[in-house]
């Protein structure tokens, strides 16, 4: 006789609840990012639409900080209840991710406004780079700041922004992988929505997780 394995111990039951855990994350995040869903659904990719969708990534801190809180819970305990953990985390940290999100939300704004013009100047386009890298720091203190407040709760904004700040520069390769996979986000949800606003978004986020926690974000 086979002896009966608990849930805890079976393989195909904790591969179930892993997908499921991955699944409702998505749709949490996809839930309160409902301005770029409708984006995305209804507009064309066209240069006369990006107005449009830049205001409607302007609400995509707060879903970013609940996600990695979710997953946070989950890497400590091994398991969570992603709705209710979600919300609760967009509750805590809401504000502070939207406040932090608005500095690459800005950042790419400025930056990409300046390189629409400088490109059309004489000489300009040596300048394009410059704008850039700042597009760059400014998405990954971003990045960075979610994942700090999120594993220092109690921590300053202004404590969270000078690491995020400092570990954005310090852990330069960390950064720009974490900015592949969060363009890729985006991308997913503008090419694939089906599978960008249901799947992808949760198992994404948790790469970047583990790629700051193993570039040092050790809670403090």
């Amino acid at each position: 006789m086979f002896a009966k394995q608990r849930f805890d111990t079976n393989i195909y039951m904790k591969l179930f609840r892993w997908a499921y855990i991955l699944l409702m994350g998505t749709l949490c995040f996809s839930l309160v990012n409902l301005p770029f869903f409708f984006a995305t659904i209804s507009l064309a990719i066209d240069v006369r639409n990006v107005l449009f969708f830049a205001l409607s990534l302007l609400f995509v801190g707060p879903g970013f900080v609940a996600l990695f809180g979710m997953i946070d819970v989950f890497k400590e305990h091994k398991d969570v209840e992603p709705v209710k953990e979600f919300f609760r985390k967009y509750r805590q940290f809401g504000l502070r991710g939207f406040l932090y999100g608005l500095i690459g939300w800005g950042a790419s704004v400025v930056c990409l406004a300046d390189v629409y013009v400088f490109a059309k100047l004489p000489g300009g386009q040596w300048l394009i780079p410059l704008f850039l890298i700042l597009m760059i720091i400014g998405l990954a203190v971003s990045i960075n700041a979610w994942y700090y407040q999120v594993r220092n709760p109690q921590a300053t904004m202004k404590d969270v922004l000078r690491l995020a700040f400092y570990m954005a520069l310090k852990k330069w390769y960390a950064s720009l992988l974490n900015l592949v996979l969060f363009a890729a986000i985006f991308a997913v949800m503008l090419l694939k929505p089906q599978f960008g606003f249901v799947i992808t978004t949760s198992l994404f986020a948790g790469i970047m997780y583990l790629n700051l926690s193993f570039a040092g974000g050790r809670k403090e």
